[in-house]
């Protein structure tokens, strides 16, 4: 079986003495293993393009066995390079593209999550001086993709609409108004206000160009972040550790 499709490189690893193997974000197949052998030697397959970060046109070949993909051929569309010489910037990027290729990507979630992962790496190429912030908005909406999108508008125990303010509740994956929340004393979370709440609502809806206006205050930037790490340990099984995320159960 054969087809094309545009990945982004994800992570990459060297075996033997000239081959290669890929993690990609594949735009209609998810995030898939390739092996490209001969890929450190090879200009006419692969050009010198199976770098980090690198948008590639492939074409994929499974094996004989069906037991792994081969990339038969790499082309490359788009590269970072601005992008490389901002050290927060490039950071944040690793950190966004660690969480996609640990999460694993379905097909049926593929096409968003492409959007999402490319237009977040275009956003931080054209040099935003917020990568702190935009990292945070990155987890929430890719939470979403995969269908952990926590509930901000209403609160989850008696599913009024939430007030000025309201307490972002790990367990619970959404917001609890103050009743709710006295019932159910000892559950973890932070308490946020009305426009950060308002915001992260927004970057659930919308995409990385769209956040360039939004900004949390610091208080409620560290309950966020807080709460937003918590759920995607709580719900989704991934916990960033010692500069990679890692998975803390299987699904």
């Amino acid at each position: 079986m054969e087809w094309n499709d545009t990945g982004l490189v994800l992570a990459k690893g060297v075996f033997r003495e000239a081959d290669v193997w890929l993690r990609l974000l594949f735009r209609e197949h998810g995030v898939r293993t390739v092996f490209a052998f001969g890929g450190l030697r090879s200009r006419r397959r692969f050009v010198g393009c199976l770098d980090l970060m690198n948008e590639l046109e492939c074409r994929v070949k499974a094996s004989r066995t069906g037991s792994y993909e081969d990339l038969e051929e790499a082309v490359l569309v788009r590269g970072p390079g601005r992008l490389r010489s901002s050290r927060s910037s490039l950071g944040l990027a690793a950190n966004c593209l660690r969480l996609v290729d640990c999460a694993g990507v379905p097909p049926e979630a593929a096409p968003d999550s492409f959007r999402l992962a490319r237009e977040m790496l275009a956003l931080l190429e054209s040099g935003t001086d917020r990568p702190g912030v935009l990292g945070l908005f990155f987890r929430l909406r890719f939470m979403g993709l995969l269908g952990y999108a926590p509930d901000l508008g209403h609160c989850m125990g008696c599913r009024s609409s939430r007030g000025a303010e309201a307490f972002f509740c790990v367990e619970e994956g959404g917001v609890l108004c103050p009743d709710c929340r006295r019932r159910r004393a000892g559950m973890t979370g932070a308490m946020l206000s009305g426009p950060a709440l308002d915001a992260l609502e927004e970057v659930q809806r919308g995409w990385p160009p769209d956040w360039t206006g939004l900004d949390l205050a610091a208080r409620d930037r560290r309950g966020a972040a807080f709460c937003i790490n918590g759920v995607l340990t709580y719900h989704a099984g991934l916990m960033w550790d010692r500069g990679r995320f890692v998975r803390t159960r299987t699904n």
